[in-house]
Parts: C-alpha cells; sequence; structure tokens
C-alpha cells in the first residue's frame, strides 16, 4: 500500500510542475479588446447613427447585422480565415438621446493573425462612422 501512495505522490508531484512550468511559456496569440470613444451627435435622429453605424462595420468588417429588432446594436466580424476563423469583430451601439444620438464603439482582434490591434480597429471603425455620419 504504501508504494501505491508513493507512486500517487510522485505523479502528482510530476504534473504540477509541469502544469505551472507551462504557466510561463509564450502564448501562440492574445485576445486584444478596446472600448473605443464615444460620440454624441446632436440635432440627429437615431436612425442617423444606424445608417452611419452599419455603413462603417460594412466598410472595415463585413455583413454588419442589426441585433434583434430596432435595437440600434451592430455587429460585424472580419473575413473568416481557411485556419482561425474570423480574427476581429466590432460593435456600434446607437442610444437615443433628446434631439441627439450616442454612439459607442467596442472591438475585439485576435493578434496575430490579425493584422489590427483591437485599438487601430477602433480608430477605423470612428472615421468611417464619421464619414457615414455626414
Amino acid at each position: 500500500m504504501t508504494r501505491i501512495s508513493r507512486r500517487r505522490v510522485a505523479l502528482l508531484a510530476g504534473g504540477l510542475v509541469v502544469a505551472f512550468g507551462s504557466l510561463s511559456t509564450r502564448a501562440p496569440a492574445a485576445l486584444d479588446m478596446n472600448v473605443g470613444a464615444a460620440k454624441v451627435v446632436q440635432s440627429q435622429p437615431v436612425s442617423a447613427c444606424n445608417n452611419a453605424a452599419k455603413s462603417a462595420l460594412d466598410a472595415v468588417l463585413q455583413n454588419a447585422v442589426e441585433l434583434g429588432g430596432d435595437t440600434g446594436e451592430w455587429l460585424a466580424f472580419a473575413a473568416p480565415d481557411s485556419a482561425n476563423g474570423s480574427t476581429a469583430a466590432a460593435a456600434i451601439n446607437c442610444y437615443p438621446l433628446a434631439g441627439a444620438y450616442l454612439a459607442t464603439f467596442t472591438c475585439a482582434a485576435q493578434v496575430p493573425p490579425s493584422v489590427d490591434s483591437a485599438t487601430a480597429l477602433c480608430t477605423k471603425l470612428a472615421t468611417a462612422f464619421d464619414a457615414g455620419a455626414r
């Protein structure tokens, strides 16, 4: 019986050494997330935000879709690659205010293989949004 217990303890100790030793290894990719700037646009209806959000997401990513009914929550993904599927996604939320609207930007990217960080993705999205809001 003592021999079995010693084996179990040795296996447990070996497993712990391997588990904790693997914590220091470098990860092949990282998930990068960014909550971008929020924009308030005066004297415009929330429908203008929805149009600009769809346009911006389609320009930077692809296949923008509004989640649910008329929610003002827009989502799009990067084109899928053969190995990893989609490696970037972004959301734009449009909130109505009194005589204005608020737009928020959220981005995520798996770096690498995505060439853009989440911050760069949100910057591109905000620029495209501004162009579509005019």
